[in-house]
């Protein structure tokens, strides 16, 4: 999941990318919301941002590894809890 996929939300997705690029981004990040507003793309769509090796304008590349490893699920280093 990449952020370009995500309809709506620009703010959010301004502040999370804005957040990796600063270096702010916290320890712990809680995606909260209601069935249906995109709560666990934005989440997945971060956390290919931030594994990303060629983060292209604001968004994850979609074709180094570790992006093609986030999209199938299979990345070792994001865990998942539902």
């Amino acid at each position: 999941m990449d952020f370009k996929s995500i309809v709506g939300q620009d703010g959010v997705k301004d502040f999370l990318i804005e957040a990796v690029a600063s270096d702010r981004l916290p320890h712990a990040m809680l995606f909260l919301g209601p069935s249906g507003y995109g709560t666990l793309p934005m989440a997945l769509a971060l956390a290919q941002y931030i594994m990303c090796e060629n983060k292209h304008d604001r968004d994850a590349c979609g074709s180094c590894s570790n992006c093609t490893k986030s999209t199938k699920a299979i990345h070792p280093d994001i865990h998942y809890t539902y």
